[in-house]
């Protein structure tokens, strides 16, 4: 058995650890508690533990829901949180603002609710910049259909994170048209969406593409928020039309980075100052549930620093007592 040499700070920020006792140089220059578990250093990992790596296993709703099931608290002893009325306007407007803003922020050089324009993707084909380019967004689009005849096996991880940001884009767009046809059409694309979610998890592994600290939790914050608004767009739709969310109990299980500022940030530096760290190594990733989130804020009034999936996830679970952002 090959153990660990190096302390738990130093193994998660993926630093060499010079090993003294009580504690290894990076340590005690930074005054942090070091600790030597001595635990044997593991195998490869499992297609199945590289997603549960990056915040969540896909492939288990069942399981992950369960941590949901014992920690929701209902508003009454016969009351499914899954069910609301059908034909909300507040469905329509948290949609409306969630993914319609998002080619106009982008545009405008600033964090959309689940794309951000300072990720780089230098090398790869940019869907998303191309959506903003055109001239019409939907499913009966050139570009929706040119985008649907993609071969999914064939792309890499970050050109499958924006085709899947712009189905998203697509589909909102129609799924709540005044056209009967266009909403039927977005209804039956919805299939697809979970086809390209599920690939984009699939793409998900330890061999992620490398750049800075900031580049890195770009790509995964991304990433988590793409698939978090994917269950979105589902669960609006379906809840407009039924009254019923399905996969209610997974959307809640599903985490994202809700510490305030850090995806508003548009530089490293400033990423940092959110953070309140030293240096990029030190911020790592702090994920929260939905649910978690979305209790820890209930009753408050908060904006977030503008970010947009923070507003509206927190507004969307709680209701009134939280105020959503405005449409631009």
């Amino acid at each position: 058995m090959i153990l660990r040499k190096a302390c738990t700070n130093c193994t998660t920020s993926k630093r060499k650890c010079v090993v003294e006792k009580p504690k290894c140089t990076r340590c005690a220059q930074r005054n942090l508690e070091c600790v030597y578990d001595l635990e044997p250093l593991k195998t490869p990992p499992t297609n199945a533990e590289r997603l549960v790596a990056l915040g969540f296993d896909p492939l288990s709703a069942q399981s992950v829901g369960v941590c949901i099931i014992n920690t929701v608290t209902l508003q009454g002893p016969h009351i499914d949180p899954a069910i609301c009325a059908p034909g909300l306007d507040r469905t329509v407007h948290i949609t409306r603002i969630g993914f319609g803003t998002a080619p106009g922020l982008i545009r405008a050089g600033k964090p959309a609710s689940f794309v951000h324009p300072k990720l780089n993707m230098q090398g790869v084909y940019n869907h998303f910049a191309a959506l903003i380019e055109g001239k019409t967004i939907g499913v009966h689009s050139e570009g929706f259909k040119q985008l649907i005849r993609l071969e999914r096996k064939r792309l890499c991880l970050k050109e499958a994170l924006t085709a899947v940001q712009v189905l998203l884009v697509h589909l909102e767009a129609s799924a709540f048209s005044s056209s009967r046809a266009e909403r039927d059409d977005a209804d039956r694309s919805l299939v697809l969406l979970s086809e390209w979610t599920q690939a984009l998890f699939g793409l998900v592994d330890t061999r992620l593409p490398k750049g800075s600290p900031w580049q890195d939790w770009l790509l995964g914050e991304s990433i988590r928020r793409t698939i978090f608004m994917s269950y979105v767009l589902h669960m609006s739709v379906h809840s407009y039309k039924h009254g019923y969310c399905p996969n209610y109990l997974f959307m809640e299980s599903l985490p994202f980075d809700a510490r305030p500022g850090l995806w508003m940030a548009e530089s490293p530096h400033a990423w940092i100052a959110a953070a309140h760290a030293r240096c990029g190594e030190d911020v790592g990733e702090e994920l929260t549930s939905y649910h978690t989130f979305a209790a820890g804020v209930r009753g408050q009034t908060l904006d977030f620093g503008g970010d947009v999936l923070l507003t509206l996830a927190a507004f969307a679970h709680n209701g009134a007592g939280t105020k959503p952002v405005q449409s631009t």
